[in-house]
């Protein structure tokens, strides 16, 4: 079968691999779509730590069941799922309590194990979830980056009537700004650097749309939020500069959600007593729990949050160096991108 492959830090292509062979309680599936994120730019780039080598990256996907192993029940060839990529152990006491993203036993398809970035992927099939009819393979593809925006929402505890803010309209902030908007807060504003993506925010919901690159924004956060600052800041921009935006625009009791992917050696000023003397949270997201993947499936089913306007191309697998063009030099066009493999 065809996959792209990353042997050792740096090398990165698209090979022939052995079909995998399924140990017991295991699906084989048909990989029906796979998308990129900013994760797998960092794996190409042979930058990721965490990446166990040599592996078929490729996390956030979903496919046809093509064939069962032993002692797999509940699915049967032709089913349609999406892929739960964060393999627990359900057993440790990080899992017993529901937190199963701090598995003591974790292991990931995609970074760990292969992934989704084939034609074939082999499953533990209880990390499987049988999509809906009436979603498709690509919906189903975003299950994962919901997750996340889930995820953050969750953690950050919007309540009714709250002044929100999101800084970063790339596709995990277009979708927790879609998962924020069900809390009904007050205000809903999307701040970016790029028009198209802010004017999608526009269309999911968002109050107020501020582009950073054409204006500073300061003033304009200070006057909507009327000088009292915002209860809550997800930041998804993963940018030295979208934090400390964050840090002064947060108001007293505030909670600040850190969703982006920061550069491990980045560092920002600030005084410790700024958090004592303001009542400020700072949470890190670091990534979902089986719950929010469950909430991220509905939500998409419900239509209560629509990803398929987010995804706006999709290449083969012999195509994957212009996929990763799109999503490096071309953000502006391209949110989401996906391989059909």
């Amino acid at each position: 079968m065809k996959a792209l492959c990353t042997k050792q830090p740096g090398d990165y292509a698209l090979v022939e691999r052995p079909m995998p062979t399924l140990a017991a309680g295991e699906a084989l599936i048909k990989v029906g779509r796979a998308a990129l994120c900013h994760t797998d730019v960092i794996i190409r780039e042979g930058a990721a730590p965490h990446v166990r080598y040599p592996v078929i990256p490729g996390h956030e996907f979903a496919g046809v069941v093509e064939s069962c192993g032993s002692d797999v029940k509940y699915l049967e060839p032709g089913d349609r799922v999406a892929v739960h990529t964060i393999l627990s152990c359900g057993q440790c006491s990080a899992c017993r309590k529901g937190d199963t993203n701090a598995c003591e036993h974790y292991d990931e398809l995609g970074s760990q194990r292969d992934g989704g970035f084939a034609e074939y992927c082999a499953v533990p099939a209880r990390h499987l979830f049988k999509l809906p009819e009436r979603m498709t393979l690509a919906e189903g593809a975003m299950v994962e980056p919901l997750a996340n925006a889930v995820s953050a929402v969750r953690q950050s505890g919007i309540q009714t009537g709250e002044r929100v803010v999101i800084i970063g309209p790339g596709p995990i902030g277009l979708l927790a700004l879609q998962v924020a908007r069900l809390a009904n807060p007050s205000l809903l504003i999307l701040v970016g650097t790029r028009d198209e993506r802010l004017a999608v925010g526009k269309i999911f919901g968002a109050t107020h749309i501020l582009n950073v690159a054409q204006q500073d924004v300061s003033e304009t956060l200070e006057r909507l939020l009327g000088g009292r600052g915002a209860d809550v800041v997800i930041e998804c921009a993963g940018t030295r500069s979208a934090l400390e935006l964050a840090l002064r625009i947060i108001g007293r009791r505030g909670r600040i959600a850190i969703e982006g992917a920061h550069d491990p050696q980045e560092t920002i000023a600030v005084s410790p007593y700024f958090f004592l003397a303001q009542a400020v949270s700072l949470t890190g997201i670091n990534g979902w729990v089986t719950a929010d993947f469950v909430q991220a499936l509905e939500l998409l089913n419900s239509g209560l949050v629509k990803a398929k306007p987010l995804i706006t191309h999709t290449f083969s697998l012999e195509q994957w160096e212009t996929a990763f063009a799109m999503i490096t030099t071309r953000k502006s066009e391209a949110i989401k991108v996906q391989f059909a493999p």
